[in-house]
């Protein structure tokens, strides 16, 4: 019974902690989407506080700090969105698909979720 109860009480101080762990985006891919961001993003949008170019639309993108203020804004989300054509006979102004590589949507995903803390 001893052996249980200090189970539970691991699992109750350990389990938050590792969630937050999963939650955490890897550093790595933070840098790498920050940079293809830059590189990619930044043609349409202010991709980084950083960004060297201003973006060539007359009228730019929703800032990515702005797009990850937003209450509904999540990875998955965020995620499903940059996979699929929002630009189309009824809104031909919206943003083409991407058609990024699934590492380099992580990638963005764990940059810009890294900007809302």
């Amino acid at each position: 019974m001893h052996v249980l109860a200090m189970t539970i009480i691991i699992c109750w101080l350990v389990g938050p902690a590792l969630a937050q762990q999963a939650q955490t985006p890897d550093a790595d891919d933070v840098q790498k989407g920050h940079r293809l961001a830059v590189t990619l993003c930044g043609v349409c949008h202010v991709a980084a506080p950083d960004q060297r170019f201003a973006p060539e639309l007359v009228s730019p993108a929703p800032s990515f700090a702005s797009i990850v203020r937003r209450k509904e804004f999540n990875a998955d989300s965020l995620m499903h969105f940059m996979t699929t054509t929002h630009r189309g006979l009824d809104n031909p102004a919206g943003m083409p698909n991407p058609e990024l590589m699934d590492y380099q949507i992580k990638e963005i995903v764990a940059y810009m979720a890294s900007l809302r803390k």
